[in-house]
């Protein structure tokens, strides 16, 4: 509520007239005597009546002499002679919107003049005009049909000293570097795009006239703009490819015809560059009421030519596509990301300073003095046109095989989907990715389901799909949960420089580890199979970490040891290794179906299990109960609850997983102590009786419920 008060108090001010009222606007240029051609324009251009009081105007008044100028280098010979549409859209230019003191102007506030702000002086720099263009016809290639494109009101750039200031800039090094033409005079002040304001803020009794030395010629979007622009027609072709009509039925409803519909201009998740406004609609306020937004936000665009794209695409694509127009959407997008801002206009000086970063996290950052071939402001921001792409630093690291090959399109979609591009970014920490490609991906039985690829339509950016089958055998998306589970389980955070020697990695996943050997890499389902899986290098000089292309995907096991091992003792079981512990568990009737390990209250625990010799031959001497409440308190002591002994991890050499923890076998109001010890880089258990059993399995088997360990000894806790 506090929000739309605010927004009340400024609309207020805005319709408020000038304290001394001298008649309208049109009195006052008519007096003057050397604003004739200014005056016949507005009459020729429709806007006479708004002028001469009938709304609240601010008007930029340009004289005889420089709107000769203007018509003598534009080609015209007279102001009858321009056409109706481009005399309007100029005049239009010259009109702002309510009422603008020069206070005003030099550090708006839209929430109202009494609402002070420091930080942010000058930056709500842009202002609503009466100039807009007319409809316009584009073919909307998903839909298939014409969008007739609604154009909205351009807005007027004015350039406050206190902009720079807020900025910490120098003004007219960065207000010359997109006006070369025209000298900065805005100190203590303000200019007006390229004018310079030769008289500020003449009251009138319908708003204010400011006199300024030019015709001010209307600027375009940023995507006009660039469109205009020969060397750039490469990366705007590439932003059509997102190009979305949204249909505005405010307009359309305004506006159209009857029956006809009218459009907005989009580019799906990108910047909106084609719409003259950076704000519309969709954040709880119409699109003309969010004044901090419209006036502040601009989309600030760094093109790279299209030379500079070729290159681009012979070093990254050029190997898995014939062209750029092969390329998908998906890694497309990545790349231009990294070529749009939006926030406050950008500054070269700020550029400089690496002060502008992609929503992605990394810097921006290029000469803007000798990388940059062309550059202008428009209507909704600005753009620089680059000799150079800014490669990401996402082509650069472990994910970059992602963003080329076109082998790893699913689990690209996977690891996007997951929200997971901006963890694997830069330098700052490590990784080791292991890639499963999209054959492998779609050979791979996940939570029960095979895997799907949904291409979708081709040409609508999103509409791509990973599936699975529910429950009922139909084709739904994964969810996003269920794809950052399975990329996380192939993401290890630290650098695996060669699959060789036995060691032990964790996962993003909790509880969840990859196990190597000169064999390959092995996830606790593949390693519970039997299997580790060949692990061949990407080559390429990732900045952090290193890539692999794996033959099978590494998902966690989906299975509960406390189910499997009731049947651990018959020929089929893959762990056969503990039959003889099966036996005393179900002896003891601890895996009794519907009450299997419930002793645990659900808990994951490490399971240290004698190998089947040493229960046999400690039966052989009478070291196991036989009754069956001694046999199950017996068996609880090889039981480690996780959760009750507070710890993060299983059990693994080097992990620092060690001390004395209570096992699950109850001593009166407590609960058995077992020490867990590491020596010589090896794991070994101590009973509090003094007893010694060593874990003699190279890795555990892991289940969804817990840790299986293999020890070379039975163990007696005293008790």
């Amino acid at each position: 509520m506090l929000y739309y008060s605010c927004q009340e108090a400024g609309w207020e001010e805005h319709y408020e007239r000038p304290e001394w009222l001298k008649g309208n606007a049109w009195d006052l240029l008519e007096s003057r005597g050397e604003y004739s051609m200014f005056l016949e324009a507005v009459d020729k251009s429709g806007f006479r009546s708004l002028v001469e009081g009938k709304g609240i105007v601010t008007v930029m008044a340009p004289t005889d002499e420089s709107f000769q100028a203007y018509l003598d280098a534009e080609g015209f010979g007279s102001i009858a002679a321009m056409p109706s549409d481009e005399l309007k859209k100029l005049i239009g230019f010259h009109l702002v919107y309510y009422s603008f003191g020069r206070e005003r102007f030099v550090n708006y506030r839209p929430e109202g003049q009494g609402v002070d702000k420091p930080a942010f002086a000058g930056l709500y720099y842009k202002h609503r005009t009466k100039s807009r263009d007319t409809i316009s016809v584009e073919y909307d290639l998903v839909a298939q049909k014409e969008r007739k494109i609604f154009h909205k009101e351009r807005f007027l750039p004015v350039f406050s000293y206190q902009l720079f200031a807020s900025k910490n800039i120098d003004a007219a090094s960065n207000y010359k570097y997109f006006y070369p033409n025209s000298s900065w005079t805005g100190a203590g002040g303000f200019t007006v795009s390229d004018a310079t304001v030769e008289e500020y803020a003449i009251p009138t009794d319908n708003g204010y006239v400011y006199l300024v030395d030019r015709v001010i010629k209307p600027l375009e979007s940023i995507y006009t703009e660039l469109q205009q622009e020969e060397d750039y027609s490469d990366f705007i072709a590439i932003y059509d490819k997102f190009a979305t009509y949204w249909y505005d039925v405010e307009t359309s409803r305004e506006y159209a015809a009857a029956r006809d519909s009218l459009y907005v201009k989009f580019h799906g998740n990108l910047p909106s560059i084609a719409s003259e406004w950076s704000y519309n609609g969709g954040g709880g306020l119409s699109d003309y009421a969010n004044l901090a937004e419209l006036s502040a936000s601009a989309y600030n665009v760094f093109a790279p030519s299209n030379q500079a794209l070729n290159e681009f695409f012979q070093e990254y694509w050029s190997p898995y596509y014939s062209s750029l127009e092969e390329v998908p959407l998906l890694p497309l997008s990545i790349l231009l990301r990294n070529h749009v801002y939006s926030g406050s206009i950008v500054f070269p000086s700020e550029i400089e300073r690496g002060e502008i970063k992609s929503s992605f996290g990394n810097t921006i950052q290029f000469d803007p003095q000798s990388e940059v071939a062309a550059r202008g402001l428009g209507v909704n921001g600005v753009y620089y046109g680059l000799t150079e792409v800014i490669v990401p630093d996402l082509f650069q690291g472990v994910v970059g095989p992602l963003l080329v090959n076109p082998d790893y399109q699913i689990f690209l979609q996977m690891v996007t989907n997951a929200g997971l591009l901006p963890a694997l970014m830069g330098d700052a920490l490590q990784f080791t990715l292991f890639i499963p490609s999209n054959e492998v991906i779609l050979n791979t039985l996940y939570h029960g389901s095979d895997i799907f690829w949904n291409e979708g339509n081709l040409l609508m950016f999103g509409d791509e799909y990973v599936e699975i089958e529910n429950s009922e055998g139909i084709r739904v998306p994964m969810s996003n949960g269920a794809m950052k589970a399975f990329v996380q389980n192939h993401l290890v955070t630290e650098e695996i420089s060669e699959i060789s020697g036995t060691k032990v990695y964790r996962t993003r996943n909790p509880f969840s580890y990859l196990y190597i050997t000169d064999q390959g890499v092995a996830s606790s389902n593949t390693f519970n199979l039997g299997e580790f899986v060949p692990a061949q290098g990407i080559a390429g000089d990732w900045i952090n970490g290193s890539s692999y292309d794996v033959a099978r995907s590494l998902i966690p096991e989906e299975g509960s040891l406390k189910y499997i091992i009731a049947s651990a003792s018959s020929g089929t079981s893959t762990i056969q290794e503990f039959g003889e512990f099966s036996k005393l568990l179900s002896q003891a009737g601890l895996v009794d179906p519907q009450k299997e390990l419930e002793f645990l209250f659900g808990d994951n625990y490490m399971l240290f299990a004698p190998t089947n010799e040493a229960i046999i031959a400690a039966k052989e001497a009478g070291l196991i109960p036989e009754d069956k409440e001694e046999l199950e308190a017996y068996l609880r002591y090889y039981f480690v609850p996780i959760s009750s002994n507070s710890l993060n991890d299983y059990a693994f050499p080097g992990m620092e997983v060690q001390g004395e923890f209570l096992s699950a076998q109850e001593a009166g109001d407590s609960f058995s102590p077992i020490h867990l010890e590491e020596v010589n880089g090896a794991l070994q258990l101590r009973s509090s009786t003094g007893e010694l059993a060593k874990v003699i399995s190279t890795f555990p088997k892991i289940y969804v419920d817990g840790a299986v360990y293999q020890i070379d000894q039975v163990i007696q806790s005293g008790q």
